[in-house]
């Protein structure tokens, strides 16, 4: 399983941070994760780092991982914004509890993004203009 991790209003030491604590949290071992620029922009002055590329062995370890950011999030005195993306569907974290969290690997891991309940997750949002 792919995904993207992205923290909005970052200059790159946000993300550096994240993936140094996501490399050494239990709950991510195993887990393949490297910085990665996303295609440079016409006009743009060079590719910045944009994202954390990660690659889990399978589904199983998602919930880890998204505890994990949220816990991350927590940790930092401003909080900032992260968000997962799987196959163009994209969530926000923004809390740690379990409940928000099963809720956030639903919408991941579900057919066409949707929560199998039915309902989308308040913190969720789709975005499938991105690949």
């Amino acid at each position: 399983m792919r995904l993207g991790i992205t923290v909005l209003d970052d200059d790159g030491g946000q993300l550096r941070a994240l993936q140094r604590w996501l490399l050494r949290d239990q709950d991510t071992a195993g887990a393949t994760l490297a910085l990665r620029a996303r295609d440079a922009t016409p006009g743009a002055m060079g590719p910045g780092l944009d994202l954390i590329d990660v690659v889990l062995s399978n589904a199983v370890g998602l919930g880890g991982l998204l505890l994990a950011v949220a816990t991350w999030r927590r940790s930092r005195g401003n909080a900032p914004s992260v968000q997962v993306e799987h196959e163009g569907v994209t969530v926000t974290v923004n809390g740690a509890d379990a409940e928000q969290i099963e809720r956030l690997v639903r919408q991941l891991t579900s057919p066409a993004g949707r929560a199998t309940d039915g309902t989308a997750p308040p913190t969720a949002t789709a975005d499938r203009s991105r690949s």
